[in-house]
């Protein structure tokens, strides 16, 4: 399960709504493999330091291992049968119970190798005694409950397993497979997607813009973009903007996502956080004061992107509202919509159709795609052709095509021209090339990492590093002998890159892709395959896009959240992996935090948390932390000594008013360090060698 929750300005938190449906059948089956291999090599890896319960632990790798071939035949059906899917659903929520019971077995393991054993507790019996590991927590009857756990959940998956056969699914057994890193792996300068067919347009457009402000003694300017989903209108503007931000036509340039939810505070908010990269007010008086204060005597370029709202009053409302902060003329506003009312109660200057491209441009998108500046072999052209003509002028069926079918041989071109080729011809045709991009990903992690996507808002800009780390903290990445989890993470954005299933949003001054964002069509596929659609359903155990309820909440597994927490009790949340806060009202760190356990992810960079507690050395889990402080020397805040605890800390993220104490050195997996104070006192000098 994963959650965003955004403090709402018209919402309060009582009336957030709860998104949750199972995955869909083929779907789940693929993502679900992931879970159950890393719960295979868990138990294996546990096997040996479970003295009394290896016996139910190996039995419990047996059952998985028979689980994963179950779900290798699942993958390979269309699954309509109610019974397959509820047994998906089953088998999904013990799997998930599994994980965390193993999961505390090794923090418990890790809290005794790890800690030194105070005198206290010298009488207590060792995790190597007879007793078993379980000896290593103090609480005997915590333990006791431990492994009648694992024996009830060994009891659910033989029923599981069982149940699996009589639904007629058989064992698959087969090779792992592996991912296919094309020779024309997406690179750092390249564009994405390709931009073929649109240069004319972006050329009218920009000059539209550019005699708009020179000629006209309007105030704004506004432009329209009106075209269906998959044209190109994003990035058609994202040319324009880029074009007149380098040209610096104007003193400012903003883009927002807008979405259908028409919200002015929302979209003052998102305007100002584009300006000052910080939003401090709540009421609508305060962020208009300070917009004009960031707008003052700048003229700007405005791209609200996806707009839904056809509702006159909102849009003049809400225009009265921006115009009112700036007195400077020669402002543009770029308006794109697949609504052809939005298009025109917005008052644009000139309205601009998008129409779809030729059949040869599609070509050329594939082309570019699947075989660079290279010549095309005429046997592959043949079948492109046909394939072109099939993605009927659309940009994004073409591009995300052209990464189907890139490095593929001749016979893997004639099957997926077949494959969309035989659908129905009624259907929804950008959909099916969409689903065909997401069934040809090859592993069942990287379908599961796609998926993951999806808890994003539609428009978010996702940080290329900060999505790797939540891969990571998931259990979605797997090192292995050639590359570590980072770099698979850094494989897999690659694949979905060239699929098209991402798009870069941002790049690095170096051209390294830097932020990622989601086609809003390719967002819903994510959804419709992560079980994102908006429904409420009450309780449930599932695991992605659940509003927090205490019985939803022990089953929450990431959480990102974006307003105050004095509500929440983070020790109900008792399965989190990732918590990332969002608030600079935000001073304390609650005490109920110190309860997750299985927690990889920490993310508290946003607020103004100063004192940071010893029993973050508890969280021995740990893979990312990223902490602040006060930019400020007199209140310089030193992290506690027991950070030195955290060997399986990757990743440290501090700015220079955070001190590091001595011992820092054993943190031996660390890879990121941004600030490293120099010193000859013994721990520090230690890690030199180890910074990134």
């Amino acid at each position: 399960m994963s959650l965003s929750l955004r403090k709402q300005q018209l919402l309060p938190p009582s009336l957030i709504k709860l998104s949750a449906q199972t995955m869909e059948g083929e779907a789940a089956a693929a993502v679900l493999q992931t879970l159950v291999q890393n719960l295979i090599d868990l138990c294996k890896k546990e096997i040996s330091q479970i003295r009394d319960l290896d016996k139910n632990t190996a039995k419990l790798a047996g059952n998985l291992d028979m689980i994963k071939n179950f779900l290798k035949d699942a993958e390979t059906r269309n699954i309509t049968n109610d019974a397959v899917k509820s047994w998906l659903k089953r088998l999904e929520d013990v799997a998930f119970d599994a994980d965390n019971v193993l999961d505390e077995i090794n923090y418990n393991i890790l809290s005794k190798q790890i800690k030194p054993t105070e005198p206290e507790e010298e009488e207590v019996p060792s995790c190597f005694s007879r007793l078993s590991c379980f000896s290593c927590c103090k609480n005997l009857s915590r333990s006791r409950n431990m492994a009648l756990t694992i024996k009830e959940i060994n009891e659910n998956l033989e029923s599981i397993n069982k149940e699996a056969a009589n639904l007629g699914l058989v064992e698959k057994l087969a090779n792992e497979p592996t991912l296919v890193i094309a020779s024309s792996e997406t690179d750092s300068f390249s564009d994405d997607p390709v931009f073929i067919g649109r240069d004319g347009v972006k050329l009218e457009i920009v000059e539209m813009l550019t005699n708009s402000i020179t000629n006209d003694e309007r105030k704004v300017s506004i432009i329209s973009i009106v075209g269906m989903g998959g044209l190109g209108k994003t990035t058609l503007t994202r040319k324009v903007f880029n074009h007149l931000k380098d040209e610096t036509r104007f003193g400012s340039h903003i883009w927002v996502h807008v979405s259908p939810n028409f919200d002015a505070i929302t979209l003052l908010k998102k305007i100002l956080k584009e300006l000052t990269d910080q939003v401090e007010g709540e009421s609508k008086q305060d962020i208009l004061s300070k917009l004009q204060q960031a707008l003052k005597d700048k003229t700007y370029l405005l791209v609200f992107d996806d707009v839904w709202n056809e509702d006159l009053s909102i849009w003049e409302d809400f225009m009265k509202s921006l115009l009112g902060v700036s007195c400077v003329k020669g402002n543009a506003i770029v308006v794109t919509t697949r609504s052809t009312k939005v298009a025109s109660i917005v008052n644009p200057l000139h309205t601009h159709e998008l129409e779809g491209l030729s059949k040869e441009d599609c070509w050329s998108i594939i082309k570019v795609k699947t075989f660079g500046e290279g010549n095309v072999p005429s046997e592959f052209e043949a079948i492109g052709r046909k394939i072109a003509r099939r993605c009927q002028g659309l940009p994004l069926a073409a591009n995300v095509v052209g990464g189907i079918l890139s490095n593929q041989s001749e016979e893997e071109w004639r099957s997926i021209e077949e494959k969309w080729l035989s659908a129905d011809e009624g259907g929804d045709n950008i959909s099916k090339i969409l689903r065909l991009s997401f069934d040809n990903l090859s592993l069942p992690s990287l379908k599961k990492c796609f998926a993951y996507c999806a808890m994003f808002p539609k428009g978010s800009k996702i940080s290329k590093r900060k999505l790797i780390e939540m891969w990571m903290a998931e259990g979605f990445l797997q090192a292995d002998e050639r590359d570590d989890m980072e770099s698979v993470g850094e494989k897999f954005i690659n694949v979905l890159l060239r699929n098209s299933l991402l798009q870069v949003s941002k790049r690095a001054h170096d051209g390294n892709v830097k932020k990622c964002g989601m086609h809003d069509l390719v967002h819903d596929l994510a959804c419709s395959v992560s079980s994102s659609s908006n429904s409420t359903r009450g309780i449930s155990r599932d695991r992605y896009n659940c509003g927090i309820s205490k019985e939803m909440a022990k089953n929450l597994r990431t959480l990102l959240f974006e307003g105050y927490i004095s509500n929440i009790n983070f020790s109900d949340l008792e399965s989190l992996h990732v918590l990332r806060l969002e608030c600079y009202r935000v001073e304390e760190l609650p005490s109920s935090i110190k309860k997750l356990i299985h927690l990889r992810d920490f993310d508290i960079s946003k607020t103004r948390i100063e004192v940071f507690p010893d029993w973050i050395g508890e969280f021995f889990h740990l893979q990312t932390l990223r902490i602040r402080s006060p930019a400020l020397p007199e209140r310089r805040r030193e992290l506690p000594s027991t950070i030195k605890y955290l060997i399986n800390l990757r990743h440290l993220y501090i700015n220079e008013w955070v001190e590091l104490p001595m011992g820092i050195g054993r943190l031996t997996s660390l890879q990121t360090l941004k600030y490293f104070p120099v010193s000859d006192e013994d721990g520090s000098a230690k890690l030199k060698s180890s910074e990134v």
